[in-house]
């Protein structure tokens, strides 16, 4: 009798059943895997829909910001002042410094001729009935504020002089003239760059050429104020009280005043002009509301260059 034939059949039955255990747990690691899959990419989906919407989101708010912060930029930018705006106080429009050609004593006195009638016609005068003339008013505060040059060394040296010079214009000017001028500032704001440049062209540049009747003010006065707003506390207190364009254009225009100083070899206080190019420059790019701006970085531009050459 052959007693191993059942040992036979039970050992291929167990590697039958192996194999079919086999595959049906591969069957269900497939599926399982299929089934993981298939939830990996649901919640990858998910998970980039998220972040898309988010994304999107994020993207409307800066797109809203950036629509408020070019709100707050054009609101910023100085309105173009119109020809018919320069017409009626300059007398003619006033489109570039850089490119105005006719800087003659007659077409430059025409304009501070204009801009004068323009203050008389709109009553910036004192309550002294003598100082009903802008023109007059300016002529006696360019003799009273060169008679009377401020503090420029040892301000600080104690109290009383330091309250002298912070008082230096109240004290010159008088109260009814400081008063025209706040008023002019305030009103005038559109016009005061060019009136600006106008009268530092005619006043300074073209020395007023050589009128006797225009009040001129001497290199050496004005050299006297560029080193009381640069070099004194008082200076510069009153420029901080100033409006920033206002502000801006003094220190620019001192700076031009120190350069012909040294060029006349009249700077006695030895004031180093290369900080103040470089001040200066700084607050004219700085500025958003400069009509000349271009023209204020080149000549200070060119300033640097001559300084550091």
């Amino acid at each position: 009798m052959d007693y191993d034939l059942p040992k036979t059949v039970n050992h291929e039955k167990i590697i039958v059943i192996i194999i079919i255990a086999i595959i049906i747990s591969a069957a269900i690691g497939y599926m399982g895997y299929r089934q993981f899959m298939k939830w990996h990419e649901n919640e990858l989906q998910s998970a980039v829909s998220e972040q898309q919407q988010k994304m999107t989101e994020e993207n409307a708010d800066l797109e809203y910001q950036i629509l408020q912060l070019r709100e707050k930029i054009a609101m910023l930018q100085p309105p173009p002042v119109s020809d018919d705006r320069i017409t009626e106080v300059f007398g003619k429009p006033q489109a570039d410094i850089s490119t105005e050609t006719d800087h003659s004593c007659n077409a430059m006195r025409n304009k501070i001729k204009s801009f004068f009638n323009y203050l008389q016609q709109n009553s910036y005068t004192g309550a002294d009935q003598t100082e009903k003339n802008p023109s007059a008013v300016f002529l006696q505060m360019v003799r009273a504020l060169s008679a009377n040059p401020p503090m420029i060394v040892d301000e600080t040296r104690d109290i009383v002089s330091l309250k002298h010079n912070l008082a230096h214009f109240y004290r010159v000017l008088r109260k009814d003239r400081i008063e025209m001028i706040k008023n002019i500032l305030s009103a005038e704001n559109d016009v005061l760059e060019h009136a600006m440049a106008d009268f530092y062209i005619y006043y300074v540049t073209g020395d007023c050429c050589k009128n006797d009747d225009e009040p001129c003010v001497s290199l050496n006065t004005l050299y006297e104020y560029a080193a009381f707003f640069m070099n004194t506390f008082a200076g510069k207190s009153y420029l901080f009280r100033r409006s920033s364009t206002i502000r801006c254009l003094t220190d620019y225009y001192t700076v031009l005043i120190l350069d012909k100083a040294n060029d006349a070899e009249i700077n006695r206080y030895g004031i180093d002009i290369r900080p103040y190019i470089d001040l200066s420059m700084g607050d004219i790019i700085s500025q958003n509301n400069l009509i000349f701006q271009d023209q204020y970085i080149k000549t200070l531009t060119d300033l640097n260059e001559k300084y550091n050459s």
